[in-house]
């Protein structure tokens, strides 16, 4: 029989803030996130969509992306061993 109220509970410690200190990755983070957003907002306050801005939203998603999984390629391959799981 198991008791939740045990002592030997596993309480995880409080995760460390998020810190984004490179202003190149927090600008794609927007491009990525607010992109999406203005076509979806635009899209429901007109009742036309200007075809500049379809292609601009579009291009900035694509760039941001692309420059965001680019930019995280090289953090990856500087980890040590050939495992990046947790370590007990």
């Amino acid at each position: 029989m198991h008791d939740n109220e045990s002592a030997d509970n596993f309480v995880p410690p409080e995760p460390p803030p998020i810190k984004i200190n490179d202003p190149i990755t927090a600008i794609c983070l927007i491009g990525v996130i607010g992109a999406p957003l203005v076509w979806v907002f635009v899209g429901m306050l007109l009742t036309f969509e200007p075809a500049r801005l379809g292609f601009l939203c579009v291009l900035i998603f694509v760039v941001c992306f692309v420059t965001l999984v680019v930019r995280n390629k090289g953090g990856s391959s500087q980890r040590e061993g050939w495992d990046d799981g947790t370590a007990l």
